[in-house]
């Protein structure tokens, strides 16, 4: 048996229609009907007519949806709208239901069911469905359970409204026997898509190359590929720049820091106040380390003489020497510079040498 596309809503193969079906399905088929595949119900919002209470909007659940392909069984009947109750009697059956199946359409999880309509000219402009069902919900309209689908309902969108707005025709196939149509291969032939075709369902639908490829995909493409290898070599190259910048930055941190102490030791010399002796120069001179100061200016500069001076002060005291004198006096109630082993090398005789004692 081979199968010609009568007419694509949505996407479904008739090479997928025909795997939901066993081979003894198909074959006693053969060369007479149609197959049609419906959306039935998705997860999502419905606005059913309710008997005896009108429309209303209940809410499915994926779990919910997963339940009823259970209860729509094989055998239930198809139906040419709606009746003004579930019965059956009096209403014109076109059609019976061969399967019931999962499959995702749109982002939502979907019930499709494939009918078998032995007069294809019959339900040619049924392209909408409904389901007639006995269903249990909550206060908040959310269907809790589907007790039992006893038919489903035949309508044409322009026409009638389904419950479910996705509750539409996916494919049409007809059953053709090789040797009875001659015409096969031809009708074929004007189903066959082509790349344009291909293209211009891609930029009718908004389709984007991610939703279609991963990332190595696009990696190995002759075109992207590029793109990919220039955004490497960019952040390469970017790495290697903020590298060097850092480092250029620390050297010239660096070299701020010791032209500052550089010149700060002359500055130093600037600024002594006149009125210090040499000595006291010296020893404020020989101390001073602006490397370590948290600011180099002309206040830190000058607070580290005033500071010296004092020291200077203090140390001279502490060894017996008068502060101010150039000449090295020792008090009578200090030991002079021989006793403390003048000439020898020690932090005392450092100190002393600062002072003004030799």
């Amino acid at each position: 048996m081979e199968v010609l596309i009568q007419a694509l809503e949505l996407t479904m193969t008739p090479e997928e229609i025909k795997s939901k079906l066993t081979k003894e399905q198909l074959e006693s088929m053969k060369g007479k009907g149609v197959l049609q595949a419906y959306t039935v119900a998705h997860e999502g919002k419905s606005r059913p007519r309710v008997i005896g209470e009108g429309t209303q909007t209940l809410h499915w659940t994926k779990a919910v949806i997963r339940r009823l392909t259970e209860k729509i069984k094989k055998g239930t009947k198809f139906f040419v709208g709606h009746g003004t109750t579930n019965d059956h009697d009096g209403r014109r059956e076109v059609g019976t239901v061969l399967t019931s199946f999962l499959k995702e359409i749109g982002g939502k999880l979907s019930n499709v069911i494939i009918g078998y309509f032995p007069n294809a000219d019959a339900v040619k402009e049924m392209d909408a469905v409904s389901m007639e069902a006995e269903i249990n919900v909550d206060d908040d309209n959310v269907v809790g359970d589907v007790d039992d689908v006893t038919g489903i309902a035949l309508g044409n969108s322009e026409r009638d409204n389904p419950a479910f707005p996705g509750a539409l025709r996916l494919s049409s196939v007809q059953c053709f026997d090789t040797d009875e149509n001659k015409t096969l291969e031809k009708e074929k032939k004007k189903m066959e898509v082509t790349f344009q075709d291909v293209m211009t369902f891609v930029k009718e639908h908004n389709v984007w190359p991610h939703q279609l490829f991963d990332e190595d995909n696009l990696k190995n493409d002759r075109v992207f590929s590029k793109l990919f290898d220039s955004n490497t070599a960019m952040k390469l190259e970017n790495e290697k720049l903020k590298k060097e910048l850092d480092e250029t930055k620390e050297k010239v941190s660096t070299l701020q820091k010791e032209t500052s102490v550089a010149l700060a030791k002359e500055k130093l010399k600037e600024l002594m106040p006149k009125d210090l002796t040499d000595k006291q120069k010296t020893f404020i001179s020989n101390k001073f380390d602006p490397s370590s100061f948290e600011e180099i200016s002309d206040e830190t500069i000058k607070k580290y003489i005033e500071d010296g001076r004092k020291d200077f002060a203090e140390t001279a005291k502490l060894f017996g020497v008068a502060d101010g004198s150039q000449s090295g006096t020792k008090t009578t109630e200090e030991s002079t510079s021989d006793d403390l082993g003048a000439g020898e090398s020690s932090p005392e005789n450092d100190a002393l040498k600062l002072i003004g004692v030799e």
